[in-house]
């Protein structure tokens, strides 16, 4: 088993102008479209759209076995707004009587699935086949999207908080606010996701992220706007961020959970903080869009993912959030590298830690937020890295 115990890219990885779309991963293959697996009468073949690194290549023959399912498992969700071009909108487009989708189960950005749960275009899950289900973190069951998790089962969850080198800095990081001091100036990358960079400034603000109106929204967009055009960021990045706090390009940065722990491995000097505001958390989630044709085999492939042993062997490899009860004692009992995991106040963030995490919510129209999102890339096009 892989631990996943060094830098590589970031399961959101993304090409400014364009990600290679075609590109597949199966049972470790880059570039080479195969199927792997037994098969099965009563159930058809799997398709599953997720993210790059993901999952550790290496366990796809193994759920293939275990599950009885042959698997044709791609890596080709390289951003949610790509995804909704090539992905979802030819289907989309269509509904309720169009053509059926071309996967079985794709794993968008807790957004965008509530987005296609309220649009009618996800499958219920076929809870008899995921017995597992009851593993859900119970966070995971309250969302007023999807009260329950009947059309969703979250993949990996994370925190974007605050990266940095106390080296580069010359003192702790602890807010927001600290991360916008001009002492910093140039030397401070900040996310390239709307929803979280804009979170963050709203939380800067002492505004809910959770409950987005289009004042508090637009003020967030603001002090991030403000401090582009003032030079402050050196760039907007997705998984780059690593590289440039591991190369001294960032002295600090708005960083991702995961990708900060597998950075730790080499770097244990590197900080990651909750800021005293808070931090964005978010989840990436399976869906089973509506029209697929094999969603048994999707049950299947969701009941073995909420396996607490099977959920351990995927957080050692990607370490990221797991939704999965239980995770930890499994980590522990895997042992090595994956038990110094269990103990990682990141992956497994206390009470009054996650008390001070917050969740994009529901609030805004579609318009305003599709407007606010178009506005944040614009700002951020000139500044923005491949990676």
């Amino acid at each position: 088993m892989n631990t996943g115990r060094r830098l590589r890219p970031s399961r959101r990885s993304f090409l400014a102008g364009g990600a290679a779309f075609g590109a597949t991963v199966l049972a470790g293959c880059a570039g080479e479209r195969s199927v792997i697996g037994v098969g099965d009468d009563q159930f058809g073949t799997l398709r599953v759209r997720n993210w790059t690194d993901y999952i550790d290549p290496e366990l796809l023959p193994v759920i293939s076995a275990d599950i009885g399912i042959s698997l044709d498992y791609v890596e080709s969700y390289e951003s949610n707004d790509e995804a909704l071009e090539l992905h979802l909108n030819p289907f989309l487009d269509e509904l309720p009587f169009g053509i059926a989708p071309d996967f079985d189960i794709i794993v968008p950005t807790n957004w965008l699935a509530a987005r296609l749960i309220e649009d009618g275009a996800a499958e219920p899950l076929p809870i008899e086949l995921i017995p597992n289900h009851v593993n859900i973190d119970p966070v995971y069951l309250t969302n007023d999207w999807d009260r329950g998790s009947r059309f969703q089962m979250p993949w990996q969850a994370g925190i974007t908080g605050i990266a940095y080198d106390p080296a580069a800095t010359g003192r702790p990081i602890e807010s927001i606010a600290d991360l916008f001091d001009s002492e910093f100036a140039g030397r401070v990358a900040m996310i390239g996701e709307m929803r979280e960079a804009v979170g963050l400034g709203m939380l800067m603000n002492g505004d809910d992220p959770t409950r987005p109106d289009s004042g508090s929204a637009a003020a967030g967009f603001t002090r991030i706007a403000e401090a582009v055009q003032r030079g402050h960021f050196a760039a907007a990045t997705y998984g780059d961020f690593a590289d440039g706090l591991a190369s001294g390009r960032y002295a600090a940065a708005m960083a991702w959970s995961g990708d900060t722990v597998l950075l730790q491995a080499d770097r244990p000097d590197i900080e990651f903080v909750i800021p005293t505001e808070g931090a964005i958390s978010w989840f990436d989630t399976m869906v089973i869009p509506k029209g697929a044709a094999n969603v048994g085999s999707a049950g299947r492939f969701m009941n073995w993912a909420y396996e607490p042993a099977n959920a351990a062997q995927l957080t050692s490899w990607v370490q990221y959030l797991s939704p999965v009860l239980g995770v930890q004692d499994e980590l522990l009992a895997l042992g090595g590298e994956a038990a110094d995991l269990a103990s990682s106040a990141i992956l497994f963030p206390d009470a009054a830690t996650q008390n001070r995490l917050f969740t994009w919510g529901s609030g805004l129209d579609r318009d305003v937020e599709d407007t606010l999102e178009a506005d944040f890339f614009a700002l951020i096009d000139p500044i923005l890295t491949e990676g």
